[in-house]
């Protein structure tokens, strides 16, 4: 691999600018937003820092080539053509997706077989042997797209699994909002770790954990592993320069950063989940209804910034109950208890949203899955009655 490669980012949409300005804080250079996606050039330890330390990536792709062809015959022989030893073991395993296959060929599932068969021709060829198929935890990803008239461009994954995969959380309870998503709502919120943090509908505590990483200024990834170690020219010194480096950038978290819900359950949850995040004596948890929560107190608090955001039940994950009186009672809560406050709610639910009648200042369109939500910012001035 050369020193400087072109890279690829995908993300959420909405989620570009913040993830453009996390790839521009690494070093990376030519730094462009697309939709869903960021685009970058850096080497490898780029690559490195960029899996263990973006919080609004999903993935870091390396651009492996970018042709032109006119029939599925020129597709394989360039693929074929390609140097896929530096990537993956004769014995290993591989994926291919294929994310458009262009209206000038046939469907997404003949173009990730007529490109697994070139790689595996190959190595067949040179080495006697073939790498395997394996759909679930591959040594290799490769991502194709093909535009326009043939236009290919082919990208090795470096991440495997999804970067929102962080290693804490179990995949349980109902709605938990996606890693990325969070990390990205709180950069949006202007929450950098230097600020008091409340959720007070923590459900299963991604919010918390997403807020705590940033504030101790821990890496996302440093739970888990990445596809690049798997590669034949993995250079685990650097690997380790690049870790370690991240690891001496800890600290303590400097404000509160409090959690809270009424349900018994989902605070244990929460719990169980800060716990796996290695964070759990940057956050403080309570079973309690938002009406009842009371702030973090204490002079060094009290000079402090304040943000405060949830993510509050919407219809979908409400089985019985009142929506419209549950939003109205977040809103009197927030104007009597929560003065001096920034907070912010998302929500799929834009009736229920009014029902907090307070005035926003700003209301930012994001996709929490597949549901439209709206990202709702409300000031809680000191003494303000709406």
């Amino acid at each position: 691999m050369t020193d400087s490669m072109k890279l690829a980012f995908p993300t959420l949409a909405g989620l570009e600018d913040v993830l453009a300005r996390e790839i521009s804080a690494l070093g990376a250079t030519d730094v462009e937003s697309g939709r869903r996606v960021v685009t970058a050039t850096g080497d490898m330890a780029t690559v490195m820092r960029a899996n263990l330390e973006l919080r609004t990536a999903l993935r870091v792709l390396i651009n492996m080539d970018e042709f032109s062809v006119r029939n599925e015959q020129e597709l394989y022989d360039r693929l074929r053509a390609n140097n896929w030893r530096q990537y993956l073991m004769p014995e290993g395993t591989l994926i291919v997706d294929v994310v458009d296959p262009g209206r000038w060929f046939r469907n997404t599932h003949y173009i990730a077989q007529l490109t697994k068969d070139a790689i595996v021709d190959q190595f067949r060829d040179k080495y006697g042997t073939r790498p395997g198929v394996d759909k679930n935890n591959p040594d290799l990803r490769i991502h194709l797209r093909i535009s326009g008239r043939g236009q290919v461009h082919l990208s090795v994954d470096t991440s495997g699994d999804g970067l929102h995969r962080r290693g804490y959380r179990r995949r349980t309870g109902e709605a938990p909002i996606n890693e990325v998503l969070a990390a990205g709502l709180l950069q949006m919120a202007g929450y950098t770790g230097d600020q008091v943090f409340v959720d007070p509908m923590c459900g299963s505590g991604t919010f918390l954990v997403e807020a705590a990483t940033l504030a101790t200024r821990r890496p996302p990834g440093l739970l888990r592993e990445f596809g690049f170690q798997r590669w034949p020219n993995f250079d685990l010194a650097a690997y380790s320069e690049v870790r370690q480096h991240a690891l001496d950038q800890i600290r303590p978290a400097p404000y509160p950063i409090l959690g809270a819900d009424i349900d018994g359950v989902a605070v244990a949850v929460a719990r169980a989940t800060v716990e796996r995040a290695k964070i759990d004596g940057a956050v403080e948890l309570r079973e309690s209804p938002f009406g009842q929560l009371s702030p973090p107190m204490g002079q060094h608090i009290a000079e402090a910034e304040k943000i405060l955001v949830t993510n509050p039940p919407y219809e979908m994950r409400m089985e019985t109950g009142d929506i419209e009186g549950l939003y109205q009672e977040i809103g009197d809560t927030l104007k009597t208890n929560w003065p001096g406050y920034t907070a912010w709610i998302i929500s799929a639910n834009p009736d229920a949203i009014k029902s907090v009648g307070l005035r926003s200042s700003r209301k930012i369109p994001v996709m929490n899955g597949p549901v439209e939500a709206r990202f709702v910012k409300y000031q809680l001035y000191r003494g303000s009655k709406d």
